[in-house]
């Protein structure tokens, strides 16, 4: 991702790559350039067993690579950031008896929001529409909850095209260095996205839908997480069943791996607890920034790996069994 600044004091969380800065020239003959190409990226580190984070790691216990070239890490902090949150509520039939438990909890969470995150809210099927704007208001947020409660549609889940729109409306957040975060509220199904199931089940569905291809380089250009409460229903186990050929699960998984976003089950009974522990999660993130050493041109795909230093495992308790998420890569 291009980006003209980079403002640290922030904390900005998402993948940014800056081109050369050239400030106005004091005269013909001198030109100061600045460089300020750098990439930053987020990371949970967690206990597999437990799902307990780790916030005691310092920069020294990373490793960090780019395309399989070891970086160097010259930003590092685990300060807790702002939330631009999205909350997105499934509206698909099976879904739709565990709608109104995901809306119980998803208010009740706003009350473990900080003063200072601000919440959308949306609505998705065969597209993905907005019933609020991003707000640090919470009347207005649960207000848009109510009303997504209450919604219904015939159409099926056209994921890749829902997260293409859910992308664009977190990449309009109104806090300057929020980490910006999708939840996903869902039974974790989705449709195929073709001509055929477009007739029978995305009547709603806009007359383009994007990609796959075109959803996953929207979301690792824009440093937005995605992560999703699942609650897999009655229905969910029966249309899987019958319907398979149209009907399959992990999309959405598979995006939040891609950005290093956590993923939790839930009953109707936990949903709050549940959700409040996934608002945790994604605070409690470490942020990494280090400038390439390798040169590569604009629009190239970028993999990342980060983990951590043999040494760092000796530190922890009972030598824990460690999981970090981070994204999967960037684009230049």
């Amino acid at each position: 991702m291009r980006s003209v600044l980079l403002c640290m004091a922030m904390g900005a969380c998402c993948c940014m790559y800056g081109q050369d800065v050239v400030p106005a020239q004091a005269d013909a003959q001198s030109t100061i350039h600045v460089s300020a190409k750098l990439v930053v990226l987020d990371a949970e580190v967690e206990n597999k067993k437990t799902g307990n984070l780790i916030g005691t790691l310092k920069s020294d216990d990373f490793v960090l690579s780019e395309d399989g070239i070891p970086q160097q890490i010259t930003y590092f902090s685990h300060d807790q950031l702002p939330l631009s949150v999205v909350f997105l509520f499934d509206l698909t039939e099976t879904v739709r008896p565990a709608l109104a438990s995901l809306a119980g909890g998803a208010r009740e969470v706003l009350g473990h929001l900080k003063p200072q995150d601000e919440v959308a809210v949306m609505a998705f099927s065969s597209h993905a529409e907005l019933l609020q704007g991003f707000t640090t208001d919470r009347s207005l947020a649960a207000d848009a909850i109510g009303k997504a409660s209450n919604m219904k549609t015939g159409d099926g889940t056209f994921i890749h095209e829902s997260m293409y729109e859910a992308v664009d409306e977190a990449m309009k957040s109104t806090t300057p260095g929020s980490r910006k975060v999708l939840v996903w509220l869902t039974d974790g199904t989705a449709n195929q996205e073709n001509s055929r199931t477009r007739k029978i089940m995305g009547k709603e569905a806009p007359a383009y839908l994007h990609t796959k291809e075109e959803a996953t380089a929207s979301l690792l250009r824009s440093g937005v997480v995605v992560s999703a409460l699942i609650d897999r229903t009655a229905e969910t186990d029966a249309v899987m069943v019958a319907f398979f050929f149209v009907a399959h699960m992990g999309d959405i998984r598979k995006y939040a791996d891609q950005t290093g976003g956590p993923v939790l089950n839930t009953s109707k009974k936990e949903v709050a607890d549940r959700l409040a522990e996934l608002i945790d999660q994604l605070r409690g993130r470490y942020t990494l920034g280090y400038k390439p050493t390798n040169v590569k041109p604009d629009g190239t795909f970028c993999k990342l790996e980060l983990r951590l230093k043999p040494d760092a495992y000796a530190e922890l308790p009972d030598k824990q069994d460690v999981v970090v998420r981070t994204k999967t890569g960037y684009f230049r």
